[in-house]
């Protein structure tokens, strides 16, 4: 008898154990639980933190950007240079890139990025006063598909050449990015920015126009994309390894 009820006071205390473990567990889960959303929390706030400070960075670098393009004006007085460079996008760059010719302020005139299908005929036929500079002082880049084509393509054109100064003739968004691209390419060239703005872009309220506002971001964050680059150069990141790893 003493026997029965000790093993039966041996069963309850086994149970009573198990059921203290159970206890036991369900509570670190629920505190592990409690813990984790914690932690996402956290995260979720540091993220949102983070989206606002990149928003605000981005804001500002577009207020910026687009300030500085609005400001950007041609030169008033422009010294004669070896070549003429317009990067096509619009018959608004061709027509100055050719009255800059007209003036003499260039030896010949370079068209780069012009599409494969368009012959020198068909611009010669949107700008009809201008055939004999077409017969005389022009040429055309078929070759260039983008900012950085048109920079390599430029270079070539260069050399054969033997010139070492030029005008750019590009769109005013377009202008710093073209900047960029074309000093990478050409270090050892001097260039003189001439950008074209486009109608309607200096009036107020530019921004409330599609057709104006949206060349303006796309090219900001092309710019900011051309820009990255340099941060992403071998050299540099080695650079920036060492910094951080002080070796």
């Amino acid at each position: 008898m003493a026997v029965m009820n000790r093993a039966t006071h041996e069963g309850a205390m086994t149970m009573a154990d198990q059921d203290n473990k159970r206890l036991t567990v369900g509570r670190t889960v629920a505190g592990t639980g409690r813990v984790s959303a914690s932690v996402l929390r956290g995260i979720a706030r540091l993220v949102i933190i983070l989206a606002i400070i990149t928003g605000g960075f981005l804001a500002g670098g577009f207020f910026y950007f687009s300030n500085a393009v609005l400001s950007d004006m041609p030169p008033s007085e422009i010294t004669a240079v070896d070549g003429i460079v317009v990067l096509t996008g619009g018959p608004a760059r061709i027509e100055r890139g050719l009255e800059l010719l007209k003036q003499n302020k260039g030896k010949r005139l370079l068209i780069t990025g012009v599409n494969e299908a368009t012959k020198e005929g068909d611009l010669q036929a949107i700008n009809p006063r201008r055939e004999d500079l077409f017969a005389c002082c022009v040429d055309l880049d078929h070759a260039a598909l983008n900012t950085v084509g048109n920079a390599l393509e430029t270079g070539k054109w260069l050399r054969g050449k033997g010139y070492t100064s030029i005008i750019l003739v590009t769109s005013a968004q377009h202008m710093p990015r073209s900047l960029l691209e074309f000093e990478r390419a050409l270090d050892d060239v001097e260039i003189t920015a001439y950008p074209v703005h486009s109608d309607g872009m200096l009036q107020d309220g530019w921004w409330r126009r599609p057709e104006l506002l949206r060349p303006m971001i796309s090219e900001y964050l092309k710019f900011l994309g051309a820009r990255s680059r340099d941060y992403l150069e071998p050299s540099t990141l080695q650079a920036l390894r060492a910094n951080v790893l002080g070796s």
